[in-house]
């Protein structure tokens, strides 16, 4: 659960940089933008190699009800 949780937040502040963006002296913001992007991947990556191996869709169901019992 924990890296869907930072995957959310890092994709709403991506979304916050691309309202603050200006015609102008906003490079950093686009390089700050993929900067999250390539951590988003990462992440979910991370998601990957928990999941067991038997087939990725089933194996994320498990391990998402392993993370989220009330669900």
């Amino acid at each position: 659960m924990k890296y869907e949780q930072d995957i959310q937040v890092l994709e709403e502040t991506i979304q916050w940089f691309k309202k603050q963006i200006e015609p102008h002296d906003c490079g950093w913001m686009y390089t700050t933008i993929d900067g999250l992007k390539h951590r988003i991947k990462h992440l979910r990556s991370e998601i990957k190699k928990e999941v067991p191996s038997k087939s990725w869709v089933k194996g994320y169901q498990e391990w998402k009800k392993r993370q989220c019992p009330h669900n």
